[in-house]
């Protein structure tokens, strides 16, 4: 039998302080470990609404809209705004405000879907149902049927990506290694915590946008991620990232994760995803690169179309936001 959940109740919240280990050179929190800390929250109200074990399946987006300072608190909430038998999609945000006080602003926004596993990280049915409470709460049920629709097409592919070994043929590509040590962990023992991983998929996308435009970048966004399978302790990771588009002061990198065990002669990819960084200027705003990298058109149109995508998911913000502030605290 199900267990009733109100939305409203799966708060989770946390805060930070930004220290200059946590910064880039701009003296800003490094995007990769903002995006760690929001999907931490976003993970730990899954596993509190599931009562158990879960593992990152998917995000729609991730935007990161303004930077957080050296010496700022960082406040991440998360909400679970539905479910289905064996998942939950969550609802993250973060604020930015100054340790001595003042009002907090909107730095960061995303949605994602959590898999609710056991300890073999198989799935498992979690016995939630997400409901409101409140006339708020069910305007974010709307949010989660809405991503529902949109994700099944993430899922479904889940199985290919996983198989798909093969590297990325994309222009600029740069590719990295690192070995999965318990530290890389999180609930799950002996399985890589997605979200401690962000911080150097971010930094390896970066890497390939500079050698693209010979200019520094800050990250904007991270989108259409999938998932696929789960890396183990022991295991290496082998990442990839290649420039797939470019607008005038942005370009979009493709990331592609594998998962290698030579012992046990095992390889599997874990996590496909899109990456928008922004070329930074000497005063540290977006400008325009040294040199506009050269990208085949296919790979320019398809960036072309989830542009627009991205466009409409991020004027959707502010009206998402104020759905969520007026919850019921």
């Amino acid at each position: 039998m199900a267990r009733s959940v109100c939305l409203e109740s799966t708060r989770m919240g946390s805060v930070r302080p930004v220290y200059p280990r946590h910064a880039n050179r701009y003296g800003t929190l490094h995007g990769g470990r903002l995006a760690w800390w929001l999907l931490e929250s976003g993970a730990m109200a899954a596993m509190r609404a599931t009562r158990g074990y879960v593992v990152l399946g998917a995000i729609d987006y991730l935007f990161i809209l303004e930077p957080v300072r050296v010496g700022e608190l960082f406040e991440t909430y998360s909400w679970v705004i539905g479910s289905t038998s064996h998942t939950v999609d969550v609802l993250s945000y973060g604020v930015a405000s100054s340790a001595g006080g003042g009002s907090p602003r909107l730095v960061s926004l995303s949605i994602q879907t959590y898999v609710a596993v056991d300890e073999s990280v198989r799935s498992r049915e979690h016995g939630a149902s997400i409901r409101a409470c409140s006339f708020e709460g069910e305007a974010l049920l709307n949010i989660h049927e809405e991503w529902l629709r949109e994700r099944r097409e993430l899922v479904e592919k889940r199985h290919e990506v996983a198989r798909d070994t093969s590297r990325l043929s994309v222009p600029y590509r740069v590719e990295s290694y690192e070995i999965v040590y318990p530290e890389s962990t999180f609930s799950l023992p002996r399985v890589l915590d997605a979200t401690k991983f962000f911080y150097s998929i971010d930094s390896l996308g970066a890497l390939a946008a500079m050698k693209a435009t010979g200019s520094p970048v800050v990250t904007a966004s991270f989108d259409a991620a999938v998932f696929a399978s789960p890396a183990y302790v022991g295991d290496v990771l082998r990442a990839e990232a290649g420039v797939t588009g470019v607008g005038r002061t942005s370009l979009e990198v493709l990331v592609k994760v594998v998962a290698e065990n030579p012992i046990e002669e095992r390889e599997n990819t874990v996590a496909q995803l899109y990456m928008v960084l922004v070329s930074i200027g000497p005063d540290g705003r977006p400008a325009e690169p040294r040199r506009k990298p050269q990208v085949p058109e296919d790979l320019q149109k398809g960036f072309e179309l989830r542009r627009i995508v991205r466009q409409k998911k991020r004027e959707r913000i502010k009206e998402i936001l104020h759905l969520v502030e007026a919850l019921p605290k």
